[in-house]
């Protein structure tokens, strides 16, 4: 098809129902060798599509181009190459320009590239000794990047001199490199084992629910200090795995203090290799500590290098590495600590959920819906709204009980809620009914009703007014002392009808749900 006359490419390119073809690589080209943002970058990535006419395309104006613009078409190659071309790679593997900007784009394109040949051709470059500074330091930077034995002996091997940017990118270059070999090793938190001495965890939890996570905690013979509703701190001399009969809490952080001062990253240093966060982290670790540091707000790149190198330094045995971490530490240095949190922690309290369903509950809170309804032997609980079923494990966590039904509109939901049943150990009857009708048994045969409704934007009811129409069918379905416990979108309109009904409500709690607002709450049929 022939374009228009107006036809813009650099203009097309930022839209994205736009895709160019392969007659539009020498075009490309031109925006690369033209090197107009943002169309360069824009155009680069649409050449690592094409193939061979974009290579076709990259040697035609090669030669004749300036260094900057072969810069940039190193660069385009190197996308092209990193998408699987064989003859891109081996053309910048083997291409030998004299320019000095051009080697830097490069070694920049093949640290990226990864792999033997690249790491070949990185190292005899270094090793010509004939490098200019700038091409020196991507060179450093890229070595980091591929890592190898060969690599890393050339960067220890490194003086820098007076150049203080190579310096960095040496340091950082060994650090990457050396986190990269360990990869191979497993890492994994260890949760059987007490910590060297007690100390304190803070347990996060969905905004409103930390007054019930404290009372479940202290049900644990855990007592715990609620952090106003989002959690609950507590002092642990236990193995973590203790901390897996709480179900309410989704977070686990060991907060240790951050030594006052101007300079953040001496202080951040000073407890990261401190001997109680050292005793934590060997205690708990299995194979190599891998660990990544964060800030609470913002970002502080600098701070982050420049910790990672003098904690190497400082404690060898802890291995900086973002992308494979066994542990997270963040830094809150408004609050003054560093949240130490296991990224590798094997909990295994809800992996029974093996199938999803949109909308469907939290298993956090799906659980503080069963601790709100309680647990009693001869519960007949029924579940009028149970999607993926979420709600009736967490019952059946609970405690022992009479029988589980659930239902729901919804066939697929229904199937979902058939393989986390069956993951779980759990057995319920499941049945396509309306809660607004539908008759679980005969009237006053259920002794719970746990639910929470179909809410958020990817529902598309009134859950406000379904919980209304269902309600008389709910008081019908209560034994005498039963219990309601839900979620209501709306209290407004769902309170009065449920007084009306003859229901009392005794507790009540404002929860969020992830955007979406709703009040958990306990009715009793008195």
């Amino acid at each position: 098809m022939a374009r228009r006359a107006d036809f813009d490419l650099a203009a097309e390119l930022g839209k994205p129902s736009f895709t160019p073809g392969a007659r539009d690589a020498p075009a490309l080209v031109d925006l690369i060798v033209a090197g107009d943002e943002p169309a360069t970058p824009r155009a680069a990535a649409a050449l690592a599509k094409l193939g061979e006419p974009a290579r076709a395309a990259i040697a035609a104006r090669f030669a004749a181009a300036d260094d900057g613009a072969r810069a940039r078409l190193v660069a385009a190659l190197g996308l092209l190459a990193r998408a699987g071309d064989a003859e891109a790679r081996q053309q910048l593997v083997a291409l030998d320009d004299p320019a000095p900007r051009v080697r830097k784009a490069v070694a920049i394109a093949l640290g990226k590239l990864g792999g033997d040949d690249a790491r070949a051709a990185l190292i005899a470059r270094w090793d010509a000794g004939d490098a200019a500074p700038d091409e020196r330091r991507a060179l450093a930077e890229a070595l980091g990047k591929i890592g190898g034995d060969d690599a890393v002996a050339r960067l220890k091997a490194l003086d820098a001199g007076g150049d203080a940017e190579l310096a960095r990118r040496r340091d950082r270059g060994v650090l990457m490199a050396e986190r990269t070999a360990g990869r191979g090793v497993a890492s994994m938190i260890i949760d059987d084992v007490a910590p060297p001495a007690p100390l304190a965890v803070r347990l996060g939890c969905r905004p409103g629910l930390g007054t019930l996570l404290v009372e479940e905690l202290a049900a644990l013979h855990l007592a715990a200090q609620p952090i106003g509703d989002r959690g609950a701190e507590l002092r642990l001399d236990r193995p973590l795995s203790a901390l897996f009969a709480a179900r309410l809490w989704a977070t686990l952080a060991i907060p240790f203090p951050l030594p006052a001062g101007d300079d953040l990253a001496r202080a951040i240093t000073q407890t990261v290799t401190s001997p109680a966060l050292l005793g934590v982290l060997r205690a708990w670790t299995r194979g190599p500590i891998r660990w990544r540091l964060g800030f609470a707000h913002g970002h502080k790149r600098a701070v982050v290098w420049h910790v990672a190198r003098d904690v190497a330094a400082a404690a060898p045995a802890l291995i900086n590495d973002p992308t494979a971490t066994t542990w997270d530490m963040i830094v809150d240095d408004g609050a003054g600590t560093v949240d130490v949190a296991p990224r590798r922690l094997d909990d295994p309290r809800f992996a029974y959920r093996v199938a999803d369903i949109p909308a469907a509950s939290h298993p956090t809170v799906a659980a503080a819906l069963a601790w709100l309804g309680e647990a009693r032997p001869g519960d007949r609980v029924w579940d009028p709204f149970c999607g993926s079923a979420v709600e009736l494990v967490e019952r059946a966590r609970r405690g022992p009980l009479h029988a589980l039904l659930g239902t729901d509109l919804d066939p697929g939901a229904l199937d979902a809620a058939r393989a986390n049943l069956t993951a779980a150990g759990v057995a319920a009857v499941l049945a396509v009914a309306d809660a607004r009708n539908h008759a679980p048994g005969p009237p006053g045969s259920i002794d719970l009703i746990l639910t929470n409704p179909p809410l958020g934007s990817r529902v598309a009811l009134d859950a406000a007014a379904l919980l209304v129409a269902a309600l008389p069918n709910f008081a019908r379905a209560l034994a005498p002392h039963g219990r309601l416990v839900w979620i209501t979108p709306s209290p407004r309109k769902t309170t009065a009808i449920a007084e009306q009904l003859g229901l009392v409500r005794t507790r009540s709690h404002t929860v969020d749900l992830g955007g979406v607002r709703g009040q958990l709450e306990r009715w009793d049929c008195r």
